[in-house]
């Protein structure tokens, strides 16, 4: 950039009014003035207009272009200076410090199989529990149904009190425990299946976890997350890149809305006093928990689904191959195997040793007697 130090304008700015230039001398911003106009209308000084100039890299030439010039590359449009309708450019790069770019990709970390092994597991156990709690529910509402026309015993009616608290806790305790283990293990699993697959984490951690735990939002947050891992692991084909979310996970998401919107009507009925909505309440406790054991088994075999994606499929066995037996003693030497001994004797300093077994020496002739005798035939 280059400031005129001359009252002839450019040829560029001459095409152009002048606006919104402040002035060095009085700081007035200068109104729209008619073209050719280029000094300050209050106090008569230069303003301080601009000419921007491109220029290559010292010792790069301009590459030569193949074909006829366009008329953007035409000589006559080069040799100009770019002209600005509003005034010179305000605007200019932020003044940060260059950082080394990063070698390679963020590494993915251990696979988070394992957790979400765990996390399913406990959702096993707390649809156990949940039917349970649903069956303390039902007797509870058979014995009110029974209340109408004899009177209850004590101590079933307090069986049934305890039954309905203990299993209620119980539910309670194992969703806690699978909730945080869910989540932990989910948070993983999707930053670890956007590496994997040679992205860049679609949402931070703490975007994660609040669509996994904040009330309401997890509604539909959860599903979403869930949606995203199952694409992100789920298998692709050359027609299509991009996988599709599997029925598991969709079931799963319904059954969650589903119980939700039960909840949700459980609470509102709760706070009526009648006869009628303590019944209706009871019947909306069996239902919400009917529901909940659906939402944890489901989960349980979503998480499974993304276990088995993680880690792959298990090699099964298609035949039976039997294996021969190992030798109980050592097999004779080879032709080969003795002349690579009997090389490695001689490079030694020793005899060679041959492979060929000796001979057998012949039977002895029968001996004669000595002296004068008769001989034996």
């Amino acid at each position: 950039m280059s400031n005129p130090q001359q009252l002839q304008p450019y040829p560029a700015a001459r095409r152009s009014p002048v606006q919104g230039v402040r002035c060095l001398r009085c700081q007035l911003v200068q109104p729209p003035v008619p073209p050719g106009h280029f000094t300050c209308v209050a106090c008569g000084a230069i303003l301080p207009l601009q000419r921007w100039v491109a220029h290559p890299p010292p010792g790069v030439s301009r590459p030569a272009r193949e074909g006829p010039p366009s008329p953007a590359t035409s000589p006559a449009m080069l040799g100009e200076t770019p002209s600005y309708r509003f005034g010179h450019p305000r605007w200019g790069f932020p003044a940060v410090v260059w950082r080394p770019a990063p070698n390679g990709p963020e590494p993915a970390g251990p696979a988070p199989s394992p957790q979400l092994r765990r996390a399913a597991w406990l959702g096993w156990l707390t649809a156990a529990a949940a039917l349970v709690a649903a069956g303390a529910e039902l007797w509870r509402f058979l014995l009110m149904i029974d209340g109408r026309t004899r009177v209850l015993s004590a101590t079933e009616v307090a069986t049934s009190d305890a039954l309905v608290a203990a299993s209620g806790v119980a539910v309670l305790a194992f969703a806690i425990l699978a909730v945080a283990i869910a989540v932990t293990a989910l948070i993983s699993t999707h930053r670890w299946a956007a590496v994997v697959s040679g992205r860049a984490p679609a949402r931070t951690s703490g975007a994660v976890a609040a669509r996994l735990l904040v009330p309401g939002w997890n509604v539909y947050g959860a599903g979403q997350i869930l949606v995203e891992i199952d694409t992100l692991l789920g298998p692709r084909h050359d027609a299509r890149p991009r996988a599709a979310s599997s029925r598991l996970v969709l079931l799963w998401w319904l059954s969650w809305v589903v119980n939700a919107v039960l909840v949700v009507v459980a609470l509102g009925r709760g706070r009526g006093g009648s006869l009628q909505a303590i019944a209706d309440t009871v019947e909306m406790h069996i239902a919400v928990d009917v529901s909940a054991a659906v939402v944890a088994g489901l989960g349980a075999l979503v998480l499974r689904r993304f276990a088995r994606l993680i880690d792959g499929p298990r090699p099964h066995p298609t035949r039976w191959v039997v294996q021969p037996p190992a030798p109980t003693r050592p097999l004779p030497s080879t032709p080969a195997q003795a002349s690579s001994a009997a090389v490695r004797a001689t490079s030694a300093g020793s005899q060679p040793v041959s492979a060929v077994p000796a001979p057998v020496p012949a039977p002895m002739p029968a001996s004669t007697s000595s002296g004068d005798g008769p001989t034996s035939d």
